[in-house]
């Protein structure tokens, strides 16, 4: 009994578990951020993993977003507008984010792009002075798109998304990886972890296999628009351990990796992009197109839409309306043209395939198929050429290669998420690329270098460097490149402070330093320590075990003890000859934590002051969207109300309930409304169109509501009619039933017959008044009262019709009779009772006899 409560409790508190999880927000999306373009991703408990559509009802946007005064545009919104704006229009982002100033990347985003771009002068990386109050980081604009991924995906679910796994190349730096952490930090959006690319797309790609324990190898291809990977990973089942039991999943494992960062779809573009521009001044006496900002913008988009009518089709025309000093443009391409302006980037398409290969010491023949990805490869020489190095039957399209990545890395962040039970579980065993390597400075001041984590070594793990030190010292990580200085400060310190426990020790005191490697591709610094053993006071095991058994002492007695359970103890080992060792005093680790400082030498994170300023005016611009949202919506509701109420004041009814003069006063109003609207409305606040929206209904209302109840007055009565026949009928079906089967009362009855009369009087008194009225005044006789009175009498006829009918009580016993037949049976009672216990005394030696002959039938027949 004691146990109830404890059962009770668990009960309740599993009942408390569960509600949580079902009301708590379980959605997570995914962000496949691209240079080119972004797709959305989002799975949720009753929403399958799916795509999540923009306001086009796209399924992927453009990674554009320009700013125009304080008003934010995205995707093909910035886009149609970018030849106005181009120096306020920001794409490829992607491209340098993360980067230093001087990269190769952000030279060519320089003389691609017009968007004034200068150097950080605290950072080292590019910043767009966007006017001469505001310069804004590279995250803090690619910030503005995550928010409108996010965006799209609360639309999608219906509640806001926070979490998210965003992907990223393989080859990505740690300052590019925490740009991109950065920029979703700004967004409001939390990083579960960061996914490589093509790691996304093999994951997407065995969701829905089954596979064996022998590995089976695919190389998967990305030519994006900003880079080419190739990405060597095998499937695979194994076991993996569960407590004590064991099952066996799924495994992803990436083996290898070899990429091309510059050949990608938009450096097609970009000498496509050229070739118009030479074609449009063979023709053109104008000035040099190349010095129009504008004429080049719209030059780049033609390209980029040639470019995908090239991929299917032999020659299409390019055709721009005033391309450049009203001068129109027209110019037959062929993919011949292109295939030749192009033809040293197609010669290093297979370049990624053989690295990989290389890499990891395998073979074409090993491969099982070429899994295509990305929009790159649609181009049929690319296709062509990467047919001739894996041969065309290894050549796969068996999975969405614009959508792979997303849906995959949405499939990730379910499986980080702790609100999500996935009966599927995949193994993930993903690489780095670069080796991560440790220089420091020997004592004797020599250099040293370390390999921490080896190239193509997995990621997600963590090592404890060691380090004999006693004073502060530093070191520094290369991942790539130098990313960072560590300074390790408080050790002289410890040294100084700890110096007599240090050196009674047995061994030297060591500096621990813990390096982890995130499953994100991040490396930190947790924690650093200095650790040395210290020895227990002295007395052994069995010397501690004999003074806790007889009590603790003080002073001289508490040493005179302690002596004493050191000799005892040292005479029974001897006495005794045993084969047990002596017993050695107890140590254990001291741990001292230390101070460590990360400088970095490569391109600086975001600093805290940053992106509270950051934060600031994204709240300020999202306050704005949000005002300008809100206005917009009120201007288009006034619009779509001035369109329905001229179609209004046309239909045959209104003329009837209507006067000229109400009809007229309406129309002007809204024909000087449609007119506003187009003129000085145009940029007019929420509150103005609010208020001509409220004039409007005040004058239409009325009218609308006369048609309404004029339209409906047939068949409102008929429903009256109905309900007053229906009772009625009733109650002569009942009157008119046999006394035995009547159990309604006649007060019921009549009840019912006064209320349907009061109601058929109540409807000739309305009608013979609504009568009298013009069809221009204001009805006596309404939906809503006819809606009431047919309830009421609705209800009442219910009632009746579920009474039901009263069950039939049993005669009672006379109570002289059965007294008297119970003293009477008594006897007999008794009888038979001293009967069975004689027949049970009888038979008790027997009781476990089988039945034999015809008792065993006669047991068969009963």
């Amino acid at each position: 009994m004691r146990a109830t409560p404890w059962i009770t409790y668990l009960c309740c508190a599993a009942l408390v578990a569960l509600s949580v999880i079902e009301t708590a927000s379980a959605a997570v999306m995914s962000i496949d951020y691209g240079t080119e373009w972004f797709k959305v991703g989002l799975i949720k408990p009753g929403i399958p993993l799916d795509v999540a559509l923009n306001k086009d009802s796209k399924r992927k946007t453009q990674t554009v977003v320009l700013l125009r005064g304080v008003e934010r545009s995205y995707g093909s919104d910035a886009v149609s507008v970018a030849s106005r704006f181009p120096q306020w229009t920001y794409a490829n982002l992607k491209s340098i984010a993360g980067k230093p100033f001087e990269d190769k990347h952000c030279i060519e985003y320089r003389q691609r792009f017009v968007n004034n771009m200068v150097s950080d002068p605290e950072r080292g990386v590019p910043l767009f002075q966007h006017d001469d109050e505001r310069s804004l980081s590279v995250e803090e604009l690619i910030a503005y798109q995550f928010q409108n991924a996010r965006e799209q995906a609360k639309n999608a679910a219906g509640e806001d998304v926070r979490d998210v796994v965003i992907t990223v190349a393989p080859y990505a730096t740690q300052s590019e990886r925490q740009a991109i952490v950065d920029a979703a930090e700004l967004a409001g959006l939390n990083v579960l972890s960061l996914m490589h690319d093509e790691t996304a797309v093999a994951l997407n790609y065995a969701i829905n296999r089954e596979f064996t324990s022998e590995p089976e190898y695919h190389i998967f291809y990305d030519m994006g628009a900003g880079s080419t990977v190739a990405s060597l990973v095998s499937f695979a089942n194994v076991e993996v351990k569960e407590g004590k039991s064991k099952r066996t999943v799924p495994q992803l494992q990436v083996h290898s990796v070899g990429f091309d960062r510059t050949l990608g779809g938009h450096e097609f573009d970009v000498r496509l992009q050229d070739l118009l521009a030479d074609k449009f001044m063979e023709k053109a006496t104008t000035s040099d197109i190349r010095q129009s900002e504008s004429a080049m913008t719209r030059l780049a988009k033609e390209a980029n839409r040639v470019k995908q009518i090239l991929s299917a089709n032999t020659e299409t025309y390019a055709s721009i309306e005033s391309l450049h000093e009203d001068v129109d443009f027209k110019a037959k391409v062929t993919r011949a043209e292109l295939e030749t302006l192009c033809k040293d980037l197609i010669d290093r398409v297979p370049g990624p395939i053989l690295a990989a290969l290389d890499a990891s010491g395998m073979k074409l023949d090993d491969i099982k198929s070429l899994v295509l990805v990305g929009g790159g490869v649609r181009v049929p020489s690319i296709q062509y050429s990467l047919s001739s190095i894996v041969g065309s039957q290894k050549i796969a399209k068996n999975v969405n290669g614009d959508e792979a990545a997303v849906l995959g890395a949405a499939f990730r962040g379910a499986t980080l998420s702790n609100q999500f039970r996935l009966t599927k579980q995949i193994k993930i065993k993903d690489i780095t690329v670069f080796p991560i390597d440790v220089t420091y400075a020997a004592q004797d001041g020599s250099p040293v270098k370390t390999t921490l984590f080896e190239e193509f070594g997995a990621i997600g793990t963590r090592k404890t460097m060691t380090f004999k030190r006693t004073t502060d010292f530093d070191f520094e990580l290369t991942y790539g490149k130098s990313i960072a200085k560590v300074e390790v400060a408080g050790l002289t310190e410890a040294m100084e402070k700890y110096a007599e426990e240090i050196q009674a020790a047995e061994q030297p005191a060591k500096v621990r330093v813990a390096v982890e490697y995130s499953a994100s591709g991040l490396v930190s610094i947790p924690e650093a320590s200095l650790q040395f053993e210290i020895k227990d006071s002295g007395r052994t095991l069995k010397g501690r075990l004999v003074k806790s058994f007889f009590g603790g002492k003080d002073g001289a007695e508490k040493e005179e003890q302690d002596k004493k359970e050191d000799e005892t103890a040292s005479a029974a080992q001897n006495s005794n000859n045993s084969s047990e060792p002596a017993e050695e005093p107890k140590t254990s680790l001291k741990k001292i934590p230390l101070k460590v400082t990360v400088i970095p030498t490569g391109p600086k994170p975001m600093t805290e002051g940053a992106k509270l300023v950051a934060r600031q005016r994204m709240k300020e611009l999202d306050l704005l969207d949000e005002q300008r949202r809100m206005r917009e919506e009120s201007r288009n509701n006034l619009e779509s109300f001035v369109y329905r109420a001229q179609e209004f004041l046309y239909d045959d009814t209104v003329v009837i309930v209507s006067t000229e003069e109400e009809q007229e006063k309406l129309r002007e109003l809204l024909s000087e409304t449609s007119d506003w609207l187009y003129d000085e409305g145009e940029n007019a606040d929420t509150a103005a169109n609010v208020d001509r929206l409220r004039k409007l209904k005040a004058l239409e209302q009325p009218i609308a509501f006369r048609r309404t109840e004029y339209l409906n007055r047939a068949g409102n009565l008929k429903k009256i009619d109905d309900s007053v026949a229906l009772a009625r009928n009733f109650v002569s079906t009942i009157r008119a039933a046999n006394e035995e089967d009547r159990y309604h009362t006649d007060e019921e009855l009549d009840g019912l017959s006064d209320l349907a009369a009061r109601v058929e009087a109540w409807k000739n008194d309305k009608v013979k008044a609504q009568d009298a009225l013009a069809a221009h005044v204001s009805p006596v006789l309404t939906t809503a009262e006819c809606k009431r009175k047919c309830q009421e009498l609705d209800e009442a006829l219910f009632k009746l019709m579920q009474k039901k009918k009263p069950k039939a009580k049993k005669p009672k016993a006379d109570k002289t009779e059965k007294a008297g037949k119970t003293e009477e049976e008594q006897p007999d009672k008794e009888n038979k009772t001293e009967n069975k216990a004689g027949e049970q005394a009888q038979d008790k030696p027997e009781e476990n006899k089988k039945p034999q002959g015809n008792e065993e039938r006669e047991h068969d027949e009963l």
